[in-house]
C-alpha cells in the first residue's frame, strides 16, 4: 500500500524498478495492469521487448450518462442527505473506501494515456473480450489505431476477465505472439 495518492506513473516507475536489471521483458496487463504496461511501453525502456495489453482502461473517454451522474453528484451534494449519498455511490468507490484508496481510484479512473499510446513503439498485442461491459472493444479498437503495428484479437461472447471466459484461446494467441517477436 502506497504512503502517498499514487497514479499509474507511481505504479509504473514501481514497476519499471523492479525490472531494471532485466534483459529482456513481455509485459501482459490486464486492466489496471494494463494501464501500467501501457505506460512502461511508452516510456520505451530498452529491456521491453513487447507488450500485451488485455481490457486495458487506457482511454478515458466517458459515457454521457457517466458525464451527468459526475456533474450531478457536485452540483446536489450539498442538498443529498449523507445515507441517501452512500446508497447511491457505485459499488466500485466503496470498496475503494473500505480499502483506504479512494484518492488513488479517483486518480487511476479519469487518467487518459491517449497521447501516451502513439508513443509505443514495439510489437503488441490487444486481447479484449467482445462484451467487455467495464472497457468496451470500442477503446480497444481506438488504442489499436493509436498504437503503430498493434494487433487485436477478440474473444467471441468474453466479457472483461476474457481470459477465464475463453482461457484457450487466450493462451494461444499470447503464446503466438510471444513465439514471433523472439
Amino acid at each position: 500500500m502506497p504512503d502517498q495518492t499514487w497514479g499509474v506513473s507511481e505504479y509504473a516507475d514501481w514497476v519499471k524498478d523492479k525490472l531494471k536489471s532485466s534483459k529482456e521483458v513481455i509485459l501482459l496487463g490486464h486492466s489496471f495492469g494494463g494501464r501500467i504496461a501501457a505506460e512502461i511501453a511508452a516510456q520505451r525502456p530498452k529491456w521491453l521487448k513487447g507488450l500485451i495489453l488485455c481490457g486495458a482502461p487506457c482511454i478515458y473517454r466517458p459515457e454521457f450518462k457517466t458525464k451527468l451522474k459526475i456533474i450531478s453528484a457536485k452540483l446536489f451534494k450539498p442538498i443529498v442527505p449523507e445515507r441517501l449519498r452512500q446508497i447511491l455511490t457505485p459499488s466500485d468507490l466503496k470498496q475503494a473506501r473500505e480499502w483506504r484508496m479512494e484518492a488513488i481510484f479517483r486518480n487511476v479512473i479519469s487518467y487518459d494515456q491517449t497521447e501516451k499510446l502513439r508513443l509505443i513503439n514495439l510489437p503488441t498485442l490487444l486481447i479484449w473480450g467482445e462484451k467487455d461491459g467495464a472497457v468496451p472493444l470500442t477503446i480497444a479498437k481506438e488504442m489499436k489505431g493509436l498504437i503503430e503495428g498493434s494487433e487485436l484479437r477478440t474473444l467471441e461472447g468474453a466479457g472483461h476477465n476474457c481470459f477465464l471466459d475463453n482461457q484457450y484461446l487466450f493462451s494461444g494467441y499470447v503464446k503466438k505472439f510471444i513465439e514471433e517477436i523472439k
